[in-house]
């Protein structure tokens, strides 16, 4: 690994941007890190589409295919000097995780959830039916999975939200489909964005975060929320997060908002990011399993945001590309690069 060096970039820990005589938005000092990246697994030619590092950092698992399409790859390594395959197989599916804490993961093949132990080599299909499955998504104690199944029984394909017990036992609907769809973390209820059309001429369109149960079957209004929701973060069972792009002076940034739980009407601004534009279609967030941050690819490069510190680390690795993923074991973050997949240290430390 390259060595590392940060540099502070900010007068102050906390400084505040004023518009129209108003407090509107923190200004969030960033830490440039020299730190140009590792290429570790050369993939020329290869487009990543998921990529996740077990929690205890013994292993990775990346999806990947030709830049020109054509079958994916689902590939699971070891991390450990020379990146040993210890399974690899054509898939039907982009979507992958890795079950609490153990060395378990599940990914979309073929319109069906799958499970494979990496350790004991066993894979089972949880979902297995005439529908299509797809986009499982694990509690983060590993408990449930969530997935979204598509069903045609009115004649056309609509979207459901189910939830199921880790081995695929106890399936059950939480709701109807709805966007960036994330547990909270004791696994007891699952939170997404609403959209609707706004009735004010100023507005195209107003966003508010709901809550499912399940066998609920249906969305709860939690509260509205200030612009456009571009990604909902629950790290702590006390703290709601979500991101909007905001205009700063002249300048559209991604702005962190959390949610006051015991009054979720109360909206606090605690950090932004101006890499992040409004040019940008998407927000494409990676949240770490340990403490509170954020890594995301910005129109500056790759940075995370460390909530607790109030800075966001910036890199200078040339080409990063989402996927990433944290290995906090190891104290690394993954990105796909221009040659396959890189890493950096955490801190540039």
């Amino acid at each position: 690994m390259l060595v590392s060096c940060g540099v502070l970039v900010g007068i102050s820990y906390l400084m505040l941007d004023v518009l129209s005589g108003m407090v509107v938005n923190p200004k969030t000092p960033v830490r440039e890190i020299a730190d140009e990246g590792e290429l570790v697994l050369p993939l020329p030619g290869k487009r990543v589409t998921s990529m996740q590092v077990s929690r205890d950092g013994s292993f990775m698992a990346y999806e990947g295919s030709d830049v020109e399409g054509g079958q994916a790859t689902l590939s699971v390594v070891e991390l450990k000097p020379g990146l040993p395959v210890v399974f690899s197989r054509n898939v039907k599916g982009e979507k992958l995780a890795w079950l609490g804490d153990g060395n378990v993961l599940v990914y979309e093949d073929g319109g069906d959830i799958q499970s494979l132990d990496v350790e004991r080599g066993t894979q089972k299909n949880l979902t297995g039916s005439a529908e299509p499955d797809r986009d499982p998504l694990p509690s983060s104690d590993g408990r449930y999975i969530l997935w979204t199944r598509y069903t045609s029984s009115t004649g056309s394909p609509e979207a459901e939200l189910w939830v199921m017990d880790s081995d695929g036992d106890d399936k059950i609907i939480m709701a109807g489909q709805a966007d960036l769809a994330t547990w909270d973390p004791a696994a007891g209820k699952v939170m997404s964005r609403r959209r609707v059309n706004a009735s004010s001429a100023d507005e195209t369109y107003r966003y508010f975060l709901q809550t499912a149960v399940p066998g609920g079957e249906r969305w709860e209004f939690y509260t509205e929320c200030e612009g456009e929701v571009r990604f909902i973060w629950w790290p702590r069972q006390e703290e709601i997060y979500y991101i909007s792009p905001q205009l700063v002076q002249d300048k559209v940034k991604g702005v962190l908002f959390k949610v006051d739980t015991s009054d979720p009407t109360v909206l606090t601004k605690v950090a932004s990011m101006d890499s992040l534009g409004d040019d940008r279609s998407y927000y494409r967030f990676y949240p770490s399993r340990v403490g509170e941050r954020l890594a995301y690819v910005g129109e500056k490069g790759l940075e995370y945001l460390d909530v607790e510190e109030k800075i966001i680390y910036r890199f200078s690795a040339p080409g990063p590309e989402v996927p990433l993923a944290w290995n906090e074991v190891g104290g690394e973050i993954y990105y796909h690069g221009p040659e396959g997949i890189y890493r950096v240290s955490i801190g540039g430390e």
